[in-house]
């Protein structure tokens, strides 16, 4: 009886053992996940994760852009082809003093700037009568609206390169050098875009003024370019008699989506880190997000979105 007795207490301690073992056990487990949920609620969630990857991005493109633009004025070119810039304007007599002088300030000296006034009734026509370049050429069309001028700018160019201005922008020094540069290293590529800087993020996005100047550059992706444009009209060059390279005239606004769409249908274009104009918010009378914006944008929609 007292060995039964023995082998009794002897399990009751073993037992006894086994909980204390258990409740240390218990007790390091509940620590760990007490530690696990303190570190996962110090985590950013998948969302935070989203916007601190874009944000790096966005940081790299504009070192991207620091990197080459303190570099393309040392590059050497082996070629020097003729860059027509095309430039439509209306009523803006006020601006187009600057827009011309951009050009005229370019570190590539081999271009021509071809002026369309769109019948313009203010003092556009004296003053483009006074401009004494022979590289500039100024052309009056009857009142047609800015995709009709553009095209009647593509058929004057001679160049073999065509770049655009809009005559509320003003070009960077190196834009010009830059496009050259990049066909001439790239002749598998017929189209690029670059960045541009927007001298007010508040009044680009309609929520007041008073923002600061902000680069933009975003990279390509066609699923992305047939939902919203990519880049700006002043910020997009191809090489002259592209097929397709022409403006839709029944559009008001939204030509650059328009033509970056119809000339990369086939080819992605050459996202290039140079900053091509500073962009102006500032402007009477702009186009953007008009009365036809609706109208312009289902279109652009229905030319190019596959159909099922």
């Amino acid at each position: 009886m007292d060995g039964v007795i023995a082998d009794h207490a002897k399990a009751l301690e073993g037992h006894e053992n086994w909980l204390r073992d258990h409740s240390s056990a218990l007790e390091t487990t509940g620590a760990w996940i007490a530690r696990l949920e303190s570190e996962l609620s110090t985590r950013p969630h998948a969302s935070q994760l989203e916007a601190l990857a874009k944000r790096i991005e966005t940081l790299e493109r504009a070192h991207s852009v620091s990197v080459f633009m303190d570099w393309i004025n040392h590059a050497r070119l082996a070629t020097s082809p003729l860059v027509s810039v095309i430039m439509p304007t209306h009523n803006r007599a006020a601006l187009l003093p600057h827009a011309i002088a951009s050009v005229q300030s370019q570190t590539y000296p081999h271009w021509e700037l071809v002026i369309i006034d769109d019948a313009s009734s203010d003092s556009t026509p004296a003053l483009l009568s006074t401009v004494d370049d022979p590289r500039i050429r100024p052309i009056r069309i009857p009142h047609a609206g800015n995709c009709a001028a553009r095209n009647a700018g593509l058929d004057a160019a001679t160049g073999e390169i065509v770049a655009y201005l809009d005559d509320d922008n003003t070009m960077h020094p190196a834009w010009l050098r830059s496009v050259v540069w990049a066909l001439e290293q790239r002749p598998d590529i017929n189209v690029l875009y670059g960045a541009y800087v927007v001298d007010d993020t508040s009044r680009l996005n309609h929520t007041g003024s008073g923002g600061l100047p902000a680069l933009h550059l975003r990279p390509y992706d066609r699923q992305t370019l047939l939902r919203e444009n990519l880049t700006d009209m002043s910020a997009l060059a191809h090489r002259a008699n592209l097929p397709g390279a022409h403006f839709d005239e029944t559009l008001t606004e939204m030509a650059d989506w328009d033509l970056l769409l119809t000339l990369t249908t086939h080819h992605d274009p050459l996202v290039l880190p140079a900053i091509a104009c500073f962009y102006t918010t500032t402007a009477p009378t702009r186009l953007s997000n008009g009365p036809t914006h609706h109208t312009d944008h289902q279109t652009i929609l229905h030319k190019h979105l596959p159909t099922p």
